[in-house]
């Protein structure tokens, strides 16, 4: 078979070719650049590697925060340790303005997740953003 492939006229003309090593470089450059962008327009993918799209427990507490009267939309991400040990939990929704409305998200991510107050972080999310 090895005879076959290199008696080949392919395989002549592809060995006479100049600068073969960087043709092929540029050729497998291309492809894992091209990888890159299919696996990355299949699903948005953050630097960490994790998905961008809410888990159902993330859901699950943002729609509870959405639901606390004053709150807008809510986007909630849950961050933990390979052994599973909370890292901490980031809250983005509208309506975060007053302390009012700070403690009772607080309060709902608390019991809902078991962080504790400084695992917990808020920031107010652009309405209609």
């Amino acid at each position: 078979m090895k005879g076959k492939i290199s008696a080949s006229k392919w395989f002549q003309k592809l060995k006479s070719v100049k600068n073969l090593e960087i043709i092929i470089a540029v050729i497998l450059a291309l492809i894992a650049i091209a990888v890159y962008f299919a696996i990355s327009m299949k699903g948005e993918v953050s630097a960490s590697g994790r998905s961008l799209e809410m888990t159902d427990s993330e859901k699950r507490v943002a729609e509870m925060i959405s639901a606390i009267s004053g709150i807008g939309d809510a986007r909630v991400l849950i961050t933990s340790a390979e052994d599973k040990t909370l890292l901490g939990v980031v809250v983005v929704a509208e309506g975060v303005q007053s302390m009012d409305n700070r403690v009772k998200i607080i309060r709902l991510v608390e019991k809902a997740t078991g962080a504790t107050v400084d695992q917990i972080e808020i920031f107010e999310k652009e309405i209609g953003g």
